[in-house]
């Protein structure tokens, strides 16, 4: 995901640069700001800026003054200069500002095109990449598929931490895919508003505090809760067309880290708990409780490798009978009890 950044006061250029970036670029997120204080702004918010485009006649601080404000703060950001003017003097004080590029307005595309692709070495396969990341986000969504979700989401959150090692920046693979998840509701029209609000919130969160062990399970919770705000909304818009088990299944993600018994799911689905439990094995493959208990043990694996709760907290967050209990079931699935599966698979954290 490339992070870029538009400064320029005038509505129409905006939504011009806008428009041909995002076109260009297909793994963008484009943020944009109309003076020079929202720029600011924005430079303090976001930890990283692959790109900034900045016209040197916005309202102060000007231009000028944003890029010296952003070499301060992050000398790898690629900056290109936007003005109606072609001054000799102001080129060259560009140039001691030490900007990538200096386009005159009105900027042609072909022109502005080549000088993104130039500027930020486009890998063209991770585009693809994105492009694919997207659309299946989308049929997450649009098909209500909340274990698959769920199973993704988890997934997505443990690669942050296992690919990088404590000290080093986590945060940025998971607040890409975040984003691309903000896009796609976006998309979706004013649904899913408040959704949107809640994942801009946990981004900007997660961007100034970053990722280590006693954020895991604050931001895991965090990502339920938007998870359940998503899929409610889903859940109306396309929810008709699920059959009983489907919905079922849909109600233990949505609650999975609760206290959750055949009978509960069998009265929110409309039917008796032996017709679902026989259903249920059938369509799944699994068990009923076979299917809530690996659901959790997976999630309890995650907490002892990248969290630092306690084992005992552990049980009683995802809602066992008793630490004992937990520890029992734990090590009759994986053969080995939690207190040396973290260390096994986590040392530093035990």
């Amino acid at each position: 995901m490339y992070n870029i950044v538009i400064v320029e006061d005038e509505h129409i250029e905006r939504e011009s640069l806008k428009r041909i970036i995002s076109r260009c670029v297909e793994n963008a997120v484009i943020h944009e700001a109309s003076t020079g204080n929202k720029a600011i702004q924005l430079i303090d918010q976001l930890n990283h800026i692959d790109m900034i485009f900045v016209d040197i006649n916005i309202p102060l601080p000007n231009g000028n003054q944003v890029i010296e404000y952003l070499k301060q703060k992050n000398t790898d950001t690629k900056v290109i200069v936007t003005t109606a003017n072609d001054d000799f003097e102001i080129v060259r004080h560009m140039l001691s500002l030490k900007v990538d590029d200096y386009l005159l307005k009105p900027v042609k595309q072909s022109i502005l095109n080549d000088t993104i692709r130039k500027t930020l070495q486009v890998d063209e396969q991770v585009a693809i990449a994105t492009r694919d990341l997207r659309k299946t986000i989308g049929e997450m969504i649009n098909t209500c598929d909340y274990p698959r979700w769920n199973t993704f989401l988890f997934s997505v959150l443990d690669t942050a931490y296992a690919e990088h090692p404590q000290g080093h920046d986590r945060s940025r693979h998971l607040t890409d895919v975040l984003e691309i998840v903000q896009q796609h509701l976006a998309s979706q029209g004013d649904s899913y508003t408040e959704c949107r609000h809640k994942l801009a919130e946990l981004v900007l969160n997660i961007r100034q505090q970053g990722l280590s062990e006693n954020h895991y399970w604050r931001v895991l919770n965090a990502l339920l809760s938007i998870s359940d705000a998503i899929f409610n909304q889903s859940f109306k818009l396309s929810g008709s067309g699920m059959d009983f088990v489907a919905r079922a299944q849909f109600h233990i993600e949505k609650n999975i880290v609760s206290n959750l018994t055949l009978d509960d799911i069998a009265a929110k689905v409309f039917v008796s708990p032996c017709y679902l439990s026989r259903a249920f094995k059938k369509s799944t493959g699994i068990g009923f409780s076979s299917y809530i208990t690996g659901r959790k043990i997976s999630m309890a694996k995650s907490l002892l490798q990248f969290s630092d709760l306690k084992v005992n907290t552990i049980a009683l967050e995802l809602s066992w009978q008793d630490a004992n209990y937990f520890c029992r079931i734990f090590k009759k699935e994986t053969g080995i009890a939690p207190s040396d599966f973290r260390k096994t698979i986590s040392p530093d954290i035990c």
